[in-house]
């Protein structure tokens, strides 16, 4: 039977990890068996260790690869010199060989202890330890050199396969697991490979030419000819822009900000690369999901410490865990909501499991010594939702200082993002610094439309007249109180959205990091069309957007 043509399969946009855009063939990356022996030698894994040893120690020395691969080269090197590894590989061993299912009941061992630590930061060592046992087994990533050009299908990557695909030329990768703190995340972003996870099976169509919109969140599927030309333009069209661009991450504004939205820890690296001044939106909800217990209060500190030191003196705005709705965690059970995103979300569900509010606060003060610290609260609906949180602040500034802890100054934040904040924020202005306007969820909340549901797509309008009216009303009351509003949202990253948005007195634009240039280069072309002198941290450069 004759497959559909031009079929489509939609992308959510959290499951992009890089965006991009790629066409090509799509081939499986189909993985050599362990083995069909039931022994293996020491020695030759000792050999493997070897050879290993040496490729990871050029990737380490070699200052033109992007940092990413070679700090996550360090610790593959790390793991390989890790004595543990060795005992349990000679105490496996009999006459010099080691029968498999004891190889890999050691692999799983050790994956087993890093599962216990509860940590996710520490589990997603995991695919390093897979790595590394297969690489010992066949010596390294081989069997790869026919994926030559092609969009990559697999069930997951392991970062060695990332680091040589990177060398083959792929066009895109996309796997039916994974996540954006995975080492093969962090690289596909070193390298600026197109990356989408969670995509269904693909296997049936192997071989077939697919198009990959990891920019919008789409996959056709064997597209016909004037598709594929049409599609041949927008990469080439993409390309070329993103070349050019690229300079204008390096701009800085007098009086407007440009800042990045981050998801986990492992995007600041890529942030910072692109230009950023500063992060705008630092999700923590990634140290919470996936794990049978909330995080402990150090290793939320530890977290939050790396951001802030990464960015002084730029402002790091991190937001309180933002769950309920659409995210669930298996430790706060909510029982019986019949519509959960207009249930306990965000501060509402904080105020109710103060113990997790306390630990999270109590990290976040611990760790605003390390630099320029805003506190973001989600779903805030009512003047009351800030006076609770700020007698709960207090009474953790007292705890921390009676324990002998430093606490530096921070400012603390609203999110715009219910309808009555419109009308009430001239009662919750007195008691914060700053205002950021989630235009997702306000889009959502003011059409009554699930911006995940394709059926009511055409009532979710974040672009409509009416939002960009709300906008300038939240910014004209917040200019009474002297306080910044930015733009947190997708829309702040729309192109053709900037100019409103500047005009309603949007002063601080927080977007994915790949958008940064782009933000930047529309801007400076709105302040050249109005003759306003632009100074930048790098003027004495003339050559910058030559």
């Amino acid at each position: 039977m004759e497959m559909q043509k031009n079929k489509v399969i939609q992308i959510p946009k959290d499951d992009i990890i890089v965006e991009g855009y790629a066409l090509g063939t799509l081939k499986a990356l189909n993985r050599k068996g362990t083995t069909k022996k039931q022994f293996i030698n020491l020695e030759d894994i000792k050999l493997n260790a070897k050879t290993l040893s040496s490729e990871l120690s050029k990737i380490i020395s070699d200052l033109s690869l992007p940092k990413e691969v070679r700090e996550i080269s360090q610790v593959h090197q790390l793991l390989l010199e890790d004595p543990f590894l060795w005992k349990k590989l000679e105490d496996a061993s009999v006459d010099g060989k080691i029968k498999i299912e004891d190889y890999e009941h050691i692999r799983d061992e050790i994956i087993s202890l890093l599962l216990s630590t509860d940590n996710p930061l520490i589990q997603q060592r995991v695919d390093d330890i897979k790595d590394l046992f297969r690489n010992l087994l066949l010596g390294s990533s081989e069997g790869l050199d026919n994926l030559r050009g092609s969009v990559v299908y697999s069930e997951e990557f392991f970062p060695s396969e990332v680091v040589k695909l990177s060398t083959l030329g792929v066009k895109a990768l996309i796997s039916t697991q994974g996540s954006h703190t995975t080492h093969a995340a962090i690289l596909a972003r070193a390298f600026e490979i197109p990356y989408i996870i969670r995509v269904p099976d693909l296997s049936e169509y192997e071989g077939k030419t697919v198009f990959v919109d990891a920019v919008i969140g789409r996959i056709v599927i064997d597209p016909d000819d004037t598709n594929v030309r049409e599609f041949e333009k927008i990469i080439k069209r993409y390309t070329k822009e993103k070349e050019k661009i690229e300079k204008y991450g390096r701009l800085k504004f007098d009086d407007i900000k440009i800042m990045a939205n981050i998801s986990v820890p492992q995007e600041i690296e890529v942030a910072k690369k692109k230009g950023a001044d500063g992060i705008g939106l630092f999700r923590t909800e990634f140290l919470f999901v996936g794990r049978d217990n909330p995080p402990s209060e150090e290793e939320q500190y530890l977290v939050y410490k790396k951001a802030l030191e990464t960015f002084y003196p730029e402002e790091v705005v991190i937001r309180l865990l933002d769950a309920g709705g659409d995210k669930k965690l298996e430790y706060l059970p909510i029982d019986g909501e019949e519509n959960p995103f207009l249930g306990l979300r965000g501060i509402r569900l904080l105020l109710r499991h103060k113990e997790i509010l306390k630990t999270q606060l109590r990290a976040l003060l611990r760790a605003s010594p390390h630099g320029n610290l805003s506190v973001l609260v989600p779903m805030v609906t009512l003047p009351e939702d800030i006076k609770e949180l700020l007698e709960i602040i207090q009474e953790t500034k007292e705890e921390l200082l009676t324990e002998g802890r430093k606490i530096g100054s921070f400012k603390l934040g609203i999110m715009v993002e219910v309808p009555s904040i419109i009308w009430l924020i001239d009662k919750i202005a007195p008691h914060i610094d700053f205002v950021s306007i989630g235009t997702n969820d306000l889009a959502q909340y003011i059409f009554a439309a699930d911006r995940n549901n394709l059926s009511v797509a055409k009532y979710y309008q974040d672009e409509h007249e009416i939002i960009f009216e709300i906008i300038a009303t939240i910014a004209k009351k917040a200019r009474n109180f002297n306080l910044p509003v930015s733009v947190c949202g997708e829309l702040a990253g729309k192109e053709d959205a900037v100019e409103r948005l500047l005009q309603s007195g949007v002063t601080k634009f927080s977007v994915s990091s790949f958008k940064i240039p782009f933000i930047k280069r529309k801007i400076h072309e709105i302040q050249t069309a109005m003759n306003k002198n632009m100074k930048t941290k790098t003027s004495d450069d003339p050559s910058l957007l030559s």
